[in-house]
């Protein structure tokens, strides 16, 4: 029987999934092909998406330098491929290279992309396909972005697009696995009119939906710029951040729905992801949708949070619940946190934030 979907897929009408009414071949059919849909294709959208002001984010070394990081939740056991789009120039004829390297289980996959465009407005975006081979149950994995210049010039990045490949139709047959939650997908060819519709179906389906449910969407994400440099023909190149700064507590936010049940459902949680550069000992408080984060180790940290904001006006605009997902602009983070008096050059500082949600 054939686990496949459309796309877009058909949805079922729910005025015929209420009591009293007949259950039409229709709507399993339907129901069926939605829920192939969504593990195949659900968040598949940007998990990178970050734009740099020119001439900040450059590079002239000709050996790689890892300039940003993100962390990037896998969707599922069976999304193997990371597409990373870059949009860069360099003032060389001969093409530079950008390296992704996306880190998971303690292996790092990488795709080299060649830089086409001579000019700031020349071209869109040149892309790269990381593909896992190996077989990985951790759920994060670290996207690292690698510059190499050409000898004589410098290579300028302007944005970073990074998204996982959907899954074909049909999908696999057997089991599919979230992690280590289960996804069976559902036959077609075995929904159909005058086939048994046994209890069976009703258990993988609501198996299946608590399953997707619980699938990482990334709410906010952002890094700074480290190991910037330029000795070559663009003289004027700025300095691109590299942590959070006092300026940014007021801006660092994005608007996202953050669906029912959320705070009701130990399964579905809010994970924040920090990264503390330049650390050797103590502690930082920094606070996050409403939550205060105890920073105590170098590198990359992750902690739960409790949803405790209140919605946003805009909810009404939607009809969905949204929030703001982001950093608190409070007058202890400021202190804490941004003060002009925590250089990054002699204290610790933020260098890499994403918060991840379902």
């Amino acid at each position: 029987m054939s686990n496949s979907y459309t796309s877009p897929p058909t949805l079922t009408d729910p005025s015929r999934l209420t009591a009293s009414q007949t259950v039409r071949s229709t709507e399993i059919v339907r129901m069926s092909d939605l829920v192939n849909y969504c593990f195949a294709t659900g968040g598949t959208h940007n998990a990178v998406s970050q734009h740099f002001d020119d001439k900040t984010f450059i590079q002239n070394s000709t050996t790689n330098v890892t300039m940003v990081e993100y962390i990037v939740p896998r969707l599922s056991n069976h999304h193997n491929s990371l597409v990373v789009n870059i949009q860069a120039y360099s003032n060389s004829v001969a093409n530079p290279t950008v390296t992704a390297g996306y880190t998971i289980g303690g292996i790092k996959y990488t795709a080299t992309i060649s830089i086409t465009d001579q000019t700031r407005y020349q071209s869109s975006f040149n892309s790269g396909t990381i593909s896992i081979t190996g077989s990985h149950a951790e759920e994060y994995g670290v996207l690292s972005i690698d510059l190499a210049a050409v000898s004589g010039a410098d290579l300028v990045l302007i944005s970073i697009q990074a998204n996982w490949q959907a899954l074909s139709s049909p999908l696999t047959t057997g089991e599919l696995l979230q992690y280590t939650n289960v996804f069976t997908p559902m036959g077609q060819t075995r929904q159909g009119a005058d086939l048994p519709l046994c209890s069976r179906w009703g258990v993988q389906m609501i198996e299946n939906i608590n399953t997707l449910r619980r699938r990482p969407r990334v709410l906010f994400s952002w890094s700074g710029i480290k190991n910037a440099s330029t000795a070559l023909a663009i003289t004027e190149a700025g300095a691109g951040p590299k942590a959070i700064g006092r300026g940014d507590l007021s801006s660092f936010y994005s608007e996202v729905a953050i669906f029912a049940g959320t705070s009701e459902s130990s399964d579905l949680q809010i994970q924040v992801w920090v990264h503390l550069d330049n650390y050797s000992s103590g502690s930082i408080n920094f606070d996050v949708m409403g939550n205060t984060l105890v920073l105590d180790q170098s590198g990359w940290q992750s902690f739960n949070i409790d949803l405790t904001q209140v919605e946003l006006s805009r909810s009404n605009q939607f009809g969905l619940s949204i929030y703001a997902a982001g950093v608190d602009n409070s007058p202890a983070q400021i202190n804490a946190v941004s003060s002009p008096i925590r250089l990054p050059s002699a204290t610790p500082y933020i260098a890499g934030l994403c918060i991840i949600g379902v």
